[in-house]
């Protein structure tokens, strides 16, 4: 209902819409051409009109008609709290327990729509779509993620007459992070500042502090920054749906008032300094496979799929450990090794041929440090990481239990008692059996 409720409010704000939890819920029919933002938007439209009572001419005093009449002019209209009281002759108390009604209301007809099959069981996979969704650390400069948040935010601002200002240092500030998500918190907790705003400016920022980057948002607030005791519902659902994708990302949100009525909402970013694992794989679910196998550690598993930015990432990140990727687009992994090997600044980086194809002999004489054929089990990784000294077998973990056929299933995965497992970087040769 929070979603339902925080996605009705952003109707028409595509960019907040693309990357809304109840998005990554609801799977686009076959040919549908259309993006997330866009269908969520249809979805969400067709349930309002869904309420309306058939083949009859709208009666506001009527019980039946005001859940189809509260939302149609609240999201499809857009009309105030006051003009939609007005509209329908109720008092404020009367409009905010009958929006709440019309809220279940189309939640539940979604619910059914999306969530229910012809037998009336529920789908219980559909609700695992939405933690399925992989968020993808890379490095980036916060300066310039902040100047296009601030551009893409712009005409918003203008719209409603507000100032946009941007204090951010002129040199580059390096962090790991998702783009997308991070970009969408940012233009999430922006808006969320407009729709609370007393004044007309809101000032972006960001400051360093020891290893964390913090991103914050001022303004003069007629209401409080943080919603919780006593917020309106429809600011407490915004500021929810903010929060999940905050923790998605490691990091934190906090908001301070002064008495002054100056409000500041803080999003903290912790700079990493684990050590490294780079995943070089076009196919996302493999990338996400390694961080379950690596979970447990205290390493940072980076992926990536473009193969044009294998070489300038693992300059910059210089990784303990690279896991390459055979069969790629346009690029192969051998010619991608080759590359590395070459290099001044990632030579020194042991990398691990990862491949359908049984052919050890030639990753060993292009330079690989080790081989794994897939389809790869946890414990094949931790074995050839421990082989090649990178994986202290004293400390790890132990791998997720594997049952008699050899498959992994897969353990907790957020045990933070877990002690550190690489061992510090050194370039290995090949084990002794892995030789050719």
């Amino acid at each position: 209902m929070r979603w339902v409720r925080d996605a009705l409010s952003n109707l028409y704000d595509y960019a907040a819409l693309e990357t809304h939890p109840l998005a990554a819920l609801l799977p686009r029919p076959p040919g549908y051409v259309g993006s997330r933002a866009n269908y969520l938007s249809d979805v969400l439209k067709q349930a309002i009109e869904g309420l309306k009572p058939p083949a009859r001419e709208p009666v506001p005093a009527s019980a039946e008609w005001r859940p189809y009449l509260i939302l149609q002019g609240r999201y499809i209209e857009c009309l105030g709290l006051r003009e939609l009281q007005t509209r329908l002759s109720l008092s404020e108390r009367q409009l905010r327990r009958e929006h709440s009604r019309a809220i279940q209301a189309i939640t539940a007809a979604l619910w059914d729509r999306f969530f229910t099959s012809p037998h009336g069981e529920v789908q219980a996979e559909r609700a695992s779509d939405l933690r399925a969704f992989e968020v993808t650390r890379e490095p980036m400069d916060i300066v310039e993620v902040l100047q296009g948040v601030a551009r893409t935010f712009e005409r918003r601002a203008q719209s409603a007459g507000v100032r946009l200002a941007l204090l951010v240092p002129q040199k580059p500030l390096r962090i790991l992070a998702d783009r997308v998500v991070l970009r969408q918190v940012l233009l999430s907790m922006l808006n969320y500042a407009l729709e609370i705003r007393a004044g007309d400016e809101i000032t972006l920022g960001v400051e360093m502090e020891a290893a964390q980057a913090m991103l914050w948002i001022q303004f003069q607030a007629r209401a409080p920054a943080s919603p919780a005791g006593g917020g309106k519902e429809a600011q407490q659902a915004a500021f929810e749906a903010i929060r999940y994708w905050v923790r998605r990302l490691d990091a934190t949100l906090s908001a301070a008032d002064q008495p002054t009525g100056l409000a500041r909402l803080t999003l903290t970013l912790p700079c990493p300094t684990q050590p490294v694992v780079m995943v070089v794989d076009d196919q996302p679910t493999a990338i996400q496979m390694f961080r379950r196998y690596l979970s447990r550690s205290n390493v940072q598993v980076v992926g990536v799929q473009d193969p044009a930015q294998v070489l300038p990432l693992a300059c910059q990140l210089q990784p303990r450990v690279i896991t390459l990727d055979v069969m790629m687009p346009a690029v192969d992994g051998w010619e991608l090794l080759q590359l590395l090997q070459t290099h001044p600044d990632t030579r020194h980086i042991p990398v691990i041929v990862c491949s359908v194809w049984d052919e050890p002999e030639l990753a060993f004489s292009l330079g690989a440090a080790g081989f794994l054929k897939k389809p790869i089990t946890q414990k094949d990784l931790l074995d050839m990481l421990a082989r090649l000294e990178l994986w202290d077998t004293s400390a790890a973990p132990s791998p997720t239990h594997t049952s008699e056929a050899g498959s992994v299933h897969d353990g907790p995965v957020d045990d933070a008692s877990s002690p550190s497992a690489l061992l510090p970087t050194r370039r290995r040769k090949p084990a002794a059996d892995h030789r050719p």
